[in-house]
């Protein structure tokens, strides 16, 4: 029984316990016991004494049993339209995961941003526009965890130290794999930046305006998408330009013709089979 993770169990009520005890506020009891609830919530968080989900919706049975809110409040707020909105969101990033959408959005625009013979500022611009068109939809984080790989697949064609031994050759080389892992990056942030459920902190920004301005019109994903998309694009042809300029040179082209083409990418796309 005397464990460290028993220790960290109990260790979330006793901090309650004893600010409940020892703490006093001018203001109402309530005021007091939040910030023991807080603290207990808290405890199990930083430690991870127990599974994150039953962390997690521990106010629901502690807000009622320290009087702060009622049961039915408390669900309500778990069951929020900007939580729901959330839920659904990480939902798509396991349908998409599931049926490697992505590799496939991914591979089908690159091929048509690839050229013949290849251009490497259009190329990267595919697998840029594909992160940022991705990263709308989903959280911005995930959408950097799937899209990096698919980014690497790519640059794994990519020799370190190609077969000339040039370092003429080299350095175009290496500047592009720079810039798509930069431009995968920077990306993810700037499509989230679009649409509510791109980024979590757009979701709280809705949530807060709902809750501090209630009779206000609430912040809508169509009111959300026209105001930041605009700037998103403009953000994102900026991002694309200064990549260009800092990393690829004129003889880029050259240097990846020989090891990256459409027939690598066409290989690639067959290996993930039909289309569902």
């Amino acid at each position: 029984m005397a464990t460290l993770k028993n220790f960290c169990i109990l260790l979330g009520p006793l901090l309650c316990a004893v600010i409940c005890l020892c703490v006093t506020f001018d203001g109402p009891t309530t005021s007091r016991n939040m910030l023991a609830v807080t603290a207990w919530v808290f405890a199990w968080w930083l430690t991870e004494a127990v599974p994150m989900p039953i962390t997690s919706i521990a106010p629901l049975f502690l807000f009622p049993l320290f009087g702060i809110a009622s049961a039915d409040g408390v669900a309500r707020s778990y069951m929020d339209d900007v939580v729901t909105l959330l839920l659904g969101s990480f939902m798509l990033v396991l349908a998409v995961e599931r049926y490697n959408v992505h590799r496939r959005l991914a591979l089908n625009i690159t091929l048509r941003f690839c050229g013949e013979p290849v251009s490497p500022p259009f190329l990267l611009l595919g697998i840029c526009a594909t992160t940022a068109f991705v990263s709308m939809w989903m959280h911005n984080v995930a959408c950097a965890v799937m899209m990096m790989p698919v980014a690497t697949g790519i640059l794994q064609r990519l020799p370190v130290n190609p077969t000339d031994g040039s370092a003429r050759a080299a350095t175009p080389i290496n500047n592009f794999c720079r810039a798509v892992v930069l431009g995968v990056t920077y990306a993810a942030p700037i499509g989230g930046m679009s649409t509510l459920t791109g980024t979590g902190v757009n979701l709280i920004l809705a949530a807060i305006w709902k809750s501090s301005f209630p009779e206000a019109k609430p912040i809508s994903f169509n009111t959300w998408f026209f105001f930041g998309f605009p700037l998103a694009l403009l953000i994102f042809l900026a991002l694309w330009v200064i990549l260009c300029l800092l990393y690829l040179s004129k003889g880029s082209s050259m240097a990846l013709a020989a090891y990256l083409d459409k027939a690598h990418l066409k290989r690639e796309l067959d290996i993930l089979g039909k289309n569902l």
